[in-house]
């Protein structure tokens, strides 16, 4: 709107009253994907560091350098508590390194001082235990002792639900890859775990043979272990997710998958189906359905395909499995040699807004985990103290997974500092903001889910670039744009004025107390995240006293200073040098924002053209029945 010049045209199909007359508006906003990097909470690449327990030993956390990243792979090494540990002296000879027997409350007391670090920090983790975290070879003690650690450890883990953003339960084999030890025990490990752990640590195992295990879904009739039935589709594995022994656990568990994408089947994680090890597409469709809330990710491994067959770990074609596999995170240790060199290739992938923009490894950087992008923002353009504040939004979630650890949605009201200040010329502190809960929770947005082709073996159809042979791109079944309604009830308190409004995904819900715990930035434009609240700007709206029965004073009318704003469809409201145009109405009257009546005028003639002085503010215009808000700059 240039200064000086005012127009309006209101549509008669509001039906608005005199008190309420609040019309919803689109805000005029950016609403793309701006592709920067956001160092969102629990997703992307993690940062490793190991902690070796031993008995009576109390780490040095500062000079061990805990906590370097927010987003981090803790490895806690238990070889001091088995017997079975050893390493080589400086003669290269084997000597033990541990004895067998429950960890002691020193060591117990290290892994809380490194989760508290990172916690006092805002981060989160991924959490892997083993007896050999150097990968020397096993070191497991006796399954008796393997259990009452998985035990202890899973008790001292659901302390930290705000920080372990995964357990790998490692427990078994070199580095913890569950290579040892016997599959029946590593299923008695997990059960062992769940039963100690809470509801919100979710835990993955190497290898989804466990998994079938571990929901009795081995083939009674063979010598070995042959799954048939593990299959989300099957009745066999649908009743097993449904009876009492599993359904309460069926959203905690998963995979972590230290041979990601290096081959066709992950280096032996996969098999090709009956009467091999389970086939990649029957884990890929049971983390589809029963991961949306559950961690996936490992090392991302080089190509070890041959030269026949096109290599998986690229962005192409995680932009096909990642949103089936709800993709949050991979080890960083490997990202030098196998993730980095997606920086060689452009990005060709079906994305609008990435293909053909970006190299491999920032689309791939940019949808691990969650990403929210707001498309749409509507809201009243202004409501009464303890009335109502109607929003209407649509946030779609990009990323490979949903968020899985800010769970309460707030909106922040920033009011200007100077009354009749357009938002955004004054400065505004956070004392001054108000925080308001909304009722929708920020880890139900989900992500796309796609429309599959009838195959079996996509993996094997992929040829590199072949996405029309996998999936409909254009036809999802789910396009991850979330559409949410809230009705906002204000406060009866709030001072009247314009307010910037912000929407907050945080831990806790509290920006005055919280610290900006685990909150999370949208995709768009930056300067739309305000950091101080660690909110995501959508709007403004004004907020204005009832207008029942507004107050007249003086000094206000022909010659004086008002402004002006819109009321019905035929009715136009204009302003220039000088002169206020009103057409199609029979009274007007104009209001500040502490609903005084500044200037009022009955028995209008069809156009009709009145001499005032406008000054620059926030006003209300209110034509018949209907008011509107106006800021006049």
């Amino acid at each position: 709107m240039t200064k000086g010049l005012v127009a309006f045209f209101i549509s008669t199909s509001l039906a608005v009253s005199a008190v309420s007359a609040a019309n919803l508006v689109e805000q005029n906003l950016d609403y793309s994907d701006h592709l920067q990097e956001l160092h969102n909470p629990a997703r992307g690449t993690t940062h490793h560091k190991g902690f070796y327990l031993r008995p009576g030993k109390t780490l040095d956390l500062k000079s061990n350098g805990t906590v370097y990243n927010d987003f981090m792979r803790f490895l806690i090494d238990l070889g001091g508590f088995s017997s079975n540990a050893w390493e080589k002296d400086a003669d290269g000879n084997k000597v033990s390194r541990g004895v067998s027997q429950p960890l002691d409350e020193v060591s117990l007391n290290n892994v809380r001082a490194a989760l508290d670090s990172l916690r006092r920090r805002g981060g989160a983790c991924t959490i892997r235990a083993s007896y050999d975290i150097d990968c020397r070879g096993s070191q497991d003690p006796d399954i008796e002792t393997t259990l009452i650690h998985t035990k202890q450890l899973a008790e001292l883990y659901s302390d930290y639900e705000d920080v372990i953003h995964f357990v790998e339960l490692g427990m078994f084999g070199t580095c913890g890859e569950m290579t040892t030890g016997g599959q029946e025990n590593h299923a008695k490990a997990l059960q062992t775990f769940l039963e100690n752990s809470s509801d919100g640590i979710k835990v993955g195992v190497r290898s989804p043979q466990v998994v079938a295990l571990w929901m009795g879904l081995k083939d009674p009739y063979s010598t070995w272990h042959v799954f048939p039935d593990f299959r989300a589709d099957s009745e066999r594995f649908r009743d097993s997710t449904r009876s009492e022994r599993y359904a309460k656990y069926m959203d905690r568990v998963g995979l972590y998958n230290d041979g990601y994408l290096g081959s066709d089947n992950d280096l032996g994680t996969f098999g090709a189906g009956e009467p091999y090890p389970i086939s990649r597409e029957n884990v890929i469709s049971w983390m589809e359905e029963f991961g949306v809330a559950v961690p996936y990710g490992g090392d991302f491994v080089c190509n070890y395909n041959p030269e026949t067959r096109p290599p998986l770990n690229t962005a192409e074609y995680l932009s096909y499995e990642g949103f089936r596999t709800h993709t949050s995170y991979i080890g960083g240790s490997m990202a030098g040699t196998c993730y980095n060199f997606m920086d060689t290739t452009t990005f060709i992938g079906i994305d609008p807004e990435y293909g053909g923009k970006v190299m491999g490894r920032e689309y791939v950087r940019d949808h691990l985990g969650y990403r929210f992008v707001l498309r749409k923002s509507a809201m009243s353009d202004s409501a009464a103290p303890g009335g109502k504040l109607q929003l209407k939004l649509n946030i779609q979630n990009v990323g490979f997974a949903n968020n899985l650890t800010a769970g309460k949605a707030t909106l922040i009201l920033k009011r200007s500092s100077s009354e009749g200040a357009p938002a955004g010329d004054a400065v505004v502190r956070a004392g001054d903001a108000v925080e308001i809960p909304l009722s929708f929770d920020p880890r139900k947005l989900n992500s796309r889910k796609l429309k599959m082709k009838e195959t079996k073996n996509p993996t094997g159809l992929w040829t590199g670039k072949n996405f029309a042979d996998l999936f409909d791109a254009e036809h999802p079944e789910f396009d991850g744009v979330n559409e949410i309604s809230e009705s906002v009830t204000l406060p009866a308190d709030l001072a009247l004025g314009e307010y910037s409004t912000y929407l907050r995904f945080s831990r806790y819900g509290d920006f005055k107390t919280d610290k900006n715990f685990h909150v999370i930035q949208f995709a768009n434009d930056s300067a739309y995240f305000d950091r101080e609240t660690g909110s995501n700007y959508i709007g403004k709206f004004l907020l204005v006293e009832k207008l029942e029965d507004p107050e007249a004073i003086d000094g206000c009318g022909p010659g004086g200073c008002c402004g002006t704003s819109p009321a019905h469809k035929a009715v136009s409201v204009q302003y220039a040098s000088g002169l206020l145009r009103v057409s199609h109405a029979t009274r007007i009257e104009i209001f500040n924002t502490r609903g005084q009546r500044l200037f009022h005028l009955t028995d209008l003639e069809k156009n009709a053209e009145i001499p005032l002085r406008l000054c620059p503010g926030i006003y209300i215009v209110k034509t018949e029945s209907l008011l509107r808000t106006l800021v006049v700059k």
